[in-house]
């Protein structure tokens, strides 16, 4: 277990400095597309708390992750907010707001819960595009990065610390008992209520916990952006963060990270060489759903399979291969 626990670390600490290094030595565009890659991870991690540990599938996701940057710009705008306050109060403005939400759509099965989530972030998404106080379809386009900030490489290094202070937090909370009881109830939700277990608390905690971190990747969003507007809330967005944990693998943790950098990838890259490019990505996701049912990091995945064949290397006996 211990062994475990320190090879992810090692992994992470090296994701973070090869995050690090790009940052320092690519152009604007390039910082701008790896800026992307970053909060979407964030994302992805967020939405794997319910998805891979508690078997959550919201499809409404994006709410929480719009809500941010939306809650953001009406502090600063609207309310003349100073910055670092305004951060705080999106992030504690989406607690009762997530709770009351998740008490409600969780009040019947799994397959409720999926469509009422979605229904509500939809709607959510309509009332914002016709409210011409919250932006209407343009949306809020307010410059408020600090002086410190002003430079897209500064920028970038303060996404990337405050994505990586929540990748920690949320790795401690996968590694404690907390989440080892979501799992349980992800396996066995009727065992777990006899042994005491209110399972129905444990969703909506995961859920508030989900929708923070969510929360803040939309912050993070907002400073790239320079605002907040309604595509944060699309369906698409939404199925952004199931597209992810798919691929990457939602039983690892590290999996949603590696999803967001292959699906972001291909859909920067294809949008501008094909209109078709959902429908490929489409067909990616088909295609690890049927043959990759763990994603590529998950277990039985290629990666898994590589990773195994080097230490079964490692292991044979010196002389083995001249025999």
């Amino acid at each position: 277990m211990m062994g475990r626990v320190k090879k992810e670390l090692w992994i992470g600490t090296a994701v973070f400095i090869v995050f690090a290094v790009l940052g320092a030595l690519l152009s604007e565009v390039g910082i701008t597309f790896l800026s992307r890659i970053v909060i979407m991870a964030l994302y992805a991690l967020s939405f794997n708390l319910m998805f891979g540990y508690a078997g959550m599938s919201s499809v409404g996701h994006a709410l929480y992750f719009g809500f941010g940057g939306y809650a953001l710009m009406v502090y600063l705008t609207k309310l003349q907010v100073p910055l670092l306050p305004a951060c705080i109060l999106s992030v504690l403005t989406v607690i009762p707001v997530a709770w009351f939400l998740g008490t409600a759509c969780l009040k019947n099965n799994m397959l409720t819960f999926s469509f009422l989530t979605m229904g509500l972030c939809t709607t959510v998404q309509l009332v914002l595009y016709k409210t011409a106080q919250l932006g209407g379809t343009v949306g809020f386009t307010y410059y408020f990065l600090p002086s410190w900030m002003s430079g897209y490489r500064q920028l970038f290094f303060f996404i990337l610390i405050c994505a990586g202070i929540c990748a920690v937090l949320i790795y401690l909370l996968v590694q404690s008992p907390y989440v080892q009881m979501l799992k349980g109830i992800r396996e066995n939700d009727e065992r777990m209520t006899f042994l005491g277990v209110n399972v129905r608390k444990m969703r909506v905690s995961i859920f508030v916990i989900s929708a923070v971190f969510a929360n803040i990747a939309g912050i993070l969003y907002a400073f790239r952006n320079s605002g907040a507007y309604t595509t944060s809330l699309d369906a698409n967005v939404s199925m952004q963060a199931i597209m992810m944990c798919v691929v990457g693998g939602r039983s690892v943790f590290l999996g949603p990270v590696l999803g967001s950098v292959i699906i972001t990838t291909i859909q920067n890259y294809l949008s501008v060489k094909t209109m078709y490019y959902e429908g490929i990505i489409g067909v990616i996701i088909v295609l690890t759903a049927y043959y990759l049912r763990e994603g590529l990091l998950g277990k039985g995945g290629p990666l898994d399979k590589l990773v195994k064949r080097l230490h079964r290397r490692q292991d044979r006996p010196a002389g083995h291969d001249s025999e």
